[in-house]
């Protein structure tokens, strides 16, 4: 009989505590255990023909741990044992990479500096450039574009330009950055005059505008910050 066929099948308390994950994890770190080892840990109790470990195994059966966030609860009662409950549990485990994941992936905005390291790089472009950032209530990042580039004069970029795709998002929030390739980040007052016009029409179509920052080789001016905004 294979080997590990065999202890999949023994009852927990008849394995060596070497072999059982709790022992492990607590001997040598929860990092020390595999992603049988891990789930097993997590579920707790195995079947009436294989125990927790061979469970998991069962589970986990050419999948890594991560893969669990695409498991389905139809997936999961087709293995002998496992019922509703159980299925919800390993659902929730799942659930929880999931989450993690997408927390991971998303990019936050949370202050004009998080913006600025964002689109450092504009600080290097030759070409003036304007770019707007649009972001959903929590400030994380849906989407961005190049709303306008070359010799820019501001006030004669085309706000529909930047609000066309702010519903194309679905967007709440909206950040709009252009740099000043030479010289200081220091708004002109034409800056400040279109900064004005695309506040008044966020606010007549439903969206806010976060910030307007101005990008140079010398850093950055906020307008958020200067309370501008």
């Amino acid at each position: 009989m294979n080997f590990t066929k065999y202890i999949y099948r023994k009852k927990i308390k008849e394995l060596p505590k070497e072999l059982l994950p709790r022992e492990k994890a607590l001997n040598y770190g929860i990092s020390s255990l595999s992603d049988v080892e891990l789930l097993a840990l997590s579920i707790g109790q195995g079947t009436k023909d294989l125990n927790v470990l061979g469970l998991a195994d069962l589970i986990l059966k050419n999948k890594k741990l991560k893969d669990l966030k695409d498991i389905t609860v139809e997936d999961l009662i087709k293995i002998k044992g496992i019922g509703k409950a159980k299925a919800l549990q390993i659902l929730s485990i799942g659930e929880i990479i999931k989450r993690v994941e997408e927390e991971e992936e998303s990019i936050l905005f949370e202050k004009p500096s998080d913006v600025f390291n964002y689109v450092k790089w504009l600080s290097k472009e030759k070409n003036e450039k304007m770019i707007a950032l649009y972001t959903n209530t929590m400030n994380q990042l849906l989407g961005e574009e190049i709303v306008a580039v070359g010799s820019l004069n501001i006030v004669n970029i085309k706000p529909r330009d930047i609000f066309i795709p702010a519903l194309k998002y679905n967007a709440y929030g909206i950040i709009i950055i252009h740099n000043h390739p030479e010289g200081k980040p220091d708004p002109s007052n034409d800056d400040i005059k279109f900064t004005e016009i695309i506040k008044d029409l966020s606010i007549k179509m439903g969206f806010e505008l976060l910030d307007h920052i101005v990008i140079s080789k010398k850093g950055y001016f906020s307008f958020s910050s200067e309370g501008l905004i």
